[in-house]
C-alpha cells in the first residue's frame, strides 16, 4: 500500500511544484487518488535503483523532463523533488504527511542527475552603457575631428531571456536575440554626411549656426553566445563570470542636429552613412546575481572599407538580467 502510496503522492507533488496548492488540498488530493489511479509504464520511468547498507530502496524516477528520488527505508519514504521533499512516516496505525524544502547538501545530491538542467544563464535583460570607437583595435586614439563627447555617448540593449545549454548546474552556455541601441554625440560643432564620391566625412555646421546637439544613431539586431561559469558563495546566490562572442546587423541609423534658429529646430537625416551592415566581436560580464559589468569590442570597423574612417566601435556598461 505505502508503494502505490507514493507514487500518487508524486504526482500531487508535481501539482504542488506548478500550481503552488497548499498542504491541505494535497492531502485530500491523495485520499481521493489512493483508490481508483492507475499509473502507466509510460508515466514513469525509474532510472536507477540502489540497496545502501541500512536497508533502505533508493530509486531515481524520471517524470515527463523532472527529476525525482524516492527513499524507503520501511517505517519512513522520502521523496525529493527540485528543492521540494516530502516526507511519510508510519507512527503505529496512523500516517503522517510533511512538506518542506531540501537543504543545500540535499540539494548537491541532485546534481550529478540533473543539475545541468538547472543550469541559469545571466544574459536576458537591460543593458545600459557608453559607447565610444578607436582607430584600431583596444585602441582609443581618434582623428581630432572625430571626437566623441564620452559622457553622452550611450548605449541601451534590450535582451530576451535566453536560451540555456548547462553541462553542470553552474556552468553552462546561454545565447538569446535582442536589439542594440548606439549614440555616437559628436564633441564638436559638426555632423557627418556622404561627398560627391560617396565617401563619409565630417561636415562643419553653417556659418553662424551652432549646434546644441549632434549625433550618429545605430540600431542593430544582436544575438550574444557567452560561455558562463558560476561561483556559489552564500544561500544559494552566485558570482558569475562570462565571455563569448556577438554578431549583430544593422536595421537603422540617422543623424540628428540640435540648434536654436527662430526657436529650437531639428534636423534628421536617415540613410546607411556606409555603415557596415554585420558586425562581429568579443563581449565578456561579471556580476552577481542580477547585475552584470559588461563589455563588448567589435573586431569589424564601424564604416564599410574605403567609405569612412577606420573606426572600431566598443561598448561598457551594466546589465540587470531576469533571470533569478
Amino acid at each position: 500500500m505505502k508503494k502505490i502510496f507514493a507514487l500518487l503522492t508524486i504526482i500531487s507533488l508535481v501539482s504542488f511544484q506548478t500550481f503552488g496548492q497548499e498542504k491541505d488540498q494535497n492531502i485530500e488530493k491523495l485520499e481521493a487518488l489512493e483508490s481508483d489511479t492507475i499509473v502507466s509504464d509510460t508515466d514513469v520511468t525509474v532510472n536507477d535503483v540502489t540497496m545502501d547498507n541500512d536497508d533502505a530502496d533508493t530509486a531515481t524516477v524520471k517524470i515527463g523532463n523532472k527529476l525525482l528520488k524516492i527513499q524507503d527505508s520501511g517505517d519512513e519514504t522520502t521523496i525529493q523533488f527540485g528543492n521540494k521533499e516530502l516526507k511519510i512516516k508510519d507512527e503505529g496505525d496512523d500516517t503522517d504527511i510533511d512538506f518542506g524544502k531540501v537543504t543545500e547538501d540535499d540539494e548537491d545530491e541532485w546534481e550529478d542527475v540533473g543539475g545541468a538542467r538547472n543550469f541559469k544563464g545571466h544574459l536576458g535583460g537591460f543593458e545600459f552603457g557608453f559607447n565610444s570607437y578607436g582607430n584600431d583595435l583596444f585602441n582609443t586614439t581618434v582623428p581630432s575631428d572625430w571626437n566623441l563627447n564620452s559622457t553622452k555617448s550611450s548605449s541601451f540593449n534590450i535582451i530576451f531571456p535566453g536560451l540555456n545549454i548547462g553541462f553542470s548546474k553552474h556552468f553552462g552556455i546561454v545565447t538569446s536575440v535582442g536589439l542594440n541601441y548606439n549614440n555616437y554625440r559628436f564633441d564638436g560643432n559638426l555632423t557627418i554626411l556622404k561627398d560627391a564620391s560617396g565617401n563619409i566625412v565630417i561636415s562643419p555646421a553653417p556659418i553662424g549656426r551652432e549646434y546644441e546637439k549632434s549625433k550618429l544613431a545605430i540600431v542593430y539586431a544582436m544575438v550574444p553566445v557567452v560561455l558562463e561559469a558560476q561561483i556559489p558563495v552564500t544561500h544559494g546566490k552566485t558570482l558569475n563570470i562570462g565571455a563569448g562572442v556577438v554578431g549583430s546587423v544593422k536595421i537603422g541609423s540617422h543623424t540628428k542636429v540640435v540648434y536654436f534658429e527662430d526657436g529650437r529646430q531639428k534636423d534628421k537625416n536617415r540613410d546607411d552613412f556606409n555603415l557596415s551592415l554585420l558586425r562581429y566581436g568579443a563581449t565578456a560580464r561579471v556580476g552577481y546575481e542580477m547585475v552584470q559589468l559588461y563589455g563588448t569590442c567589435y573586431f569589424s570597423p564601424l564604416f564599410e572599407k574605403g567609405k569612412g574612417p577606420e573606426l572600431y566601435p566598443f561598448e561598457v556598461g551594466i546589465a540587470l538580467t531576469f533571470n533569478d
